[in-house]
Parts: structure tokens; C-alpha cells; sequence
């Protein structure tokens, strides 16, 4: 499986290749570089610290001094220590390492044989601009309009502004700009086409909570004499030689509802790029993690019922029962630590009221929250928050 790390979501970046072509080429420099970089899964908390050190690499390119920039990370361990190169590392000592890279250079580009300087936060401006959306069309309608603006700015002539059509009823394509539109000429046009459509692909995948299933990849680029990364990182048909970049897929998605809100962005953001460093419909496949997907992170619009699950998953609820029970779970069971481990975070954040976080998950009545919460913890909301707060400030 290829993890696009620097092509993450933040790599991020990359991701929003032609719908963002700012962002397009914010997701191709991560692209590049995790093109760099052999495939394979990362687990859900750890990250090859190879990756960390390719981002020293493109800030070392850059002129600056990666020993002093190491020391003033200030890391528990030492990252340009070669004793054990397979070793990882957390996903948050790699947004760190990242994030810092970023900064220094203000591109979120990083330069990397790209035409044009993608300013830093244009990831994050696109996403807002999107978030509030009815639907994934329109999302990425919205991101199109984005870019086309950004580039107006910037002096740069508009790629796609539509970049969604219609092959048929069922079928939808995606198409992204010609390579020699963004790369510079001595870029890795496939390569880095590739891991952008793939990043791309992950963040609608987020933004709908569920993931993306291809029909048909399309590149112009001639087919490579070796193509077993393309499908290992696809998993459908690719073709070569077309009249643009593009992947299709079941137009149904198009009609999907985003399930973010500006809040679960605001920490998919914080924990980026560690969110698209692997796809890994990726390494959880699990009932409670598509269930996870389906639900996302806004609490405020109720819980489906288990009916209403079953027939997300396409199963009877007869079987969903039976898959849960042999978790020694229940859907019940589910939906409380959704919403408990939703409301513990809430409260860590003094400046939302109580009563606010009552609604954000979903209760009708504060007073219901603060039974089910006491249930949950043995505490009350305020409690809890209290307590939290008075450990936070012995920390030392």
C-alpha cells in the first residue's frame, strides 16, 4: 500500500491538487517526496522515521542547517541518529518535524519542482471555504471556484474550473490538470500525478466519511514499464495515454453529505499531516471503524438508528447485531463512546460552555447530558472539567 507521506493531506497540500491547483501543488511537493519513499502501511500511531528525515532533506535542499533545526525541535530522541533506520516514531513528533519544515519555508509547496509557490494556509482557506457544504459536488465545486480565484490573484491562467463531469448516470469523472500545467519540466510527472490523485481521492473520502471505491484511473503519461505500485495505490483499472488526467467513479458519491464541521477540521488540520500519511481503507477495516466513517464527527444532527446503520453497510440488522456482539459490543455501546470520548475533549477546551457541548452532541436537554455523562465517567461534566483542568496546572 503506497503511504504518500509528505503527500499528505498536508501532504495535505497535495491534496488539493487541481480542485485547489495552489493546492494541487501543495499535495504534489508532498507527493514528490513520498514518491521518494518505498510503499508500506503505517500503523495507526507510528510513522517510518524515514519520512521525518525526507522532510529534513527538502529543508536541508532549501539551505538551512537540519542539525540546529533538529536541536531546536527539541525531540525526546534524535532523528539524524542512523542506528536503526527501519525505527518509527509517533505521528506527532512527524507533524512537528513537519510543521516546522512548512513554516521555515512558507510554501506549502516546499518548493519541490512546482511552478508556483502555494502560500502557506491555502489548504487550510479551500477546506473552510468548503466545509459548510450539502454535499461532496458541491464541495468540490466550491474548492474549483477557490482555486480559480487564488490563481486570478496570483496572475495565473484558470486550469479547471469545472473539474467534475458526468459520463453517465451512474458513472462520474474527476479530472485533473495536465502535468506541464503545474510541474516544473524536470519533475516525475506520474509519480507525482499518481499520489496527487490518490491524496485527493482520501480527502473526499474524509470529507463524506466514507471511502471512495474507483472505477477507472487515467493518466496522459505512456504506461511505465512497471506499474505494481499504481495498483497497489488504486486497486481498479488504469489506463495510459488519454486525453487527460482523471479517475472515475459511481456518481452516487457526488450526492453524499459532508459529515464534518469546522471543529473536527480545526483538529484534522492540528494532526496533520498524520490523517492521509497512509490510506488505509486503509489499515482499519473493521465494523466499528466504518461505522466510525459513516456517523463522522458532527454529533449535533442525532445518531442513525440501527436500521438506518444496517442499511449503510448493507447488511441486515440481524448481522450488524451479530458482527457487534462478536466484539462484545452493542450499537448502544457504540454510539455512548462516540459521544463520551467527543464530550471528554469538549470539555478539555474551557472556552465551550457546558451547555454548548451538550448540543454539539446531539442532546436535547443539558440535563441529559450530564446524566449520561456521570454514567459514562462516574463524574459530572463539571466535574470532569475540574479535574482536568487542575492536573493541567500541576503539569509542570
Amino acid at each position: 500500500m503506497f503511504v504518500i507521506i509528505q503527500v499528505t493531506i498536508i501532504h495535505l497540500g497535495v491534496l488539493l491538487i487541481n480542485t485547489c491547483l495552489l493546492a494541487i501543488q501543495f499535495i504534489v511537493s508532498y507527493l514528490i517526496i513520498a514518491a521518494r519513499n518505498d510503499s508500506r502501511k503505517t500503523m495507526n500511531k507510528n510513522v517510518p522515521l524515514k519520512y521525518a528525515r525526507s522532510m529534513l532533506r527538502v529543508a536541508e535542499e532549501q539551505g538551512y542547517n537540519i542539525s540546529e533545526l533538529v536541536l531546536a525541535l527539541d525531540l525526546p530522541f534524535d532523528l539524524l541518529d542512523d542506528s536503526n533506520p527501519d525505527a518509527s516514531i509517533p505521528a506527532s513528533i512527524y507533524s512537528k518535524v513537519y510543521n516546522r519544515v512548512m513554516w521555515l519555508l512558507q510554501d506549502e509547496s516546499f518548493g519541490l519542482k512546482l511552478k508556483h509557490k502555494s502560500p502557506t494556509g491555502t489548504f487550510r482557506m479551500m477546506s473552510l471555504s468548503i466545509i459548510h457544504c450539502q454535499n461532496l459536488e458541491a464541495a468540490i465545486r466550491r474548492g474549483a471556484e477557490f482555486t480559480e480565484f487564488c490563481q486570478s490573484l496570483s496572475g495565473m491562467s484558470s486550469v479547471y474550473s469545472n473539474p467534475i463531469r458526468r459520463i453517465d448516470e451512474n458513472t462520474a469523472e474527476y479530472c485533473f490538470p495536465s502535468s506541464s500545467d503545474f510541474l516544473n519540466s524536470d519533475a516525475e510527472p506520474l509519480t507525482s500525478l499518481a499520489h496527487c490523485v490518490a491524496v485527493w481521492r482520501r480527502f473526499c473520502s474524509w470529507l463524506i466519511g466514507k471511502h471512495i471505491e474507483l472505477i477507472e484511473v487515467r493518466f496522459q503519461h505512456s504506461e511505465p514499464s512497471q506499474i505494481k505500485h499504481l495498483n497497489e495505490l488504486f486497486n481498479c483499472r488504469i489506463s495510459f495515454g488519454q486525453e487527460q488526467n482523471s479517475f472515475l467513479f459511481p456518481a452516487s458519491y457526488l450526492q453524499a453529505p459532508l459529515v464534518h464541521t469546522e471543529e473536527s477540521l480545526k483538529e484534522f488540520m492540528r494532526n496533520a499531516p498524520y490523517h492521509l500519511l497512509a490510506s488505509a481503507e486503509d489499515d482499519d477495516n473493521s465494523i466499528i471503524s466504518q461505522m466510525r466513517r459513516i456517523i463522522g464527527n458532527d454529533f449535533s444532527r442525532g445518531f442513525l438508528s440501527v436500521v438506518e446503520m444496517a442499511g449503510e453497510l448493507n447488511m441486515s440488522v440481524r448481522t450488524l447485531r451479530r458482527r457487534l456482539k462478536d466484539l462484545d459490543t452493542t450499537y448502544q455501546e457504540f454510539k455512548d463512546n462516540l459521544r463520551r470520548d467527543a464530550a471528554m475533549a469538549y470539555l478539555n477546551r474551557p472556552e465551550l460552555k457546558i451547555n454548548a457541548v451538550s448540543a454539539l452532541l446531539g442532546f436535547d436537554e443539558p440535563s441529559a447530558f450530564h446524566r449520561s455523562f456521570k454514567k459514562w465517567t462516574s463524574m459530572t461534566p463539571g466535574e470532569y472539567r475540574n479535574d482536568h483542568l487542575d492536573q493541567t496546572n500541576k503539569a509542570p
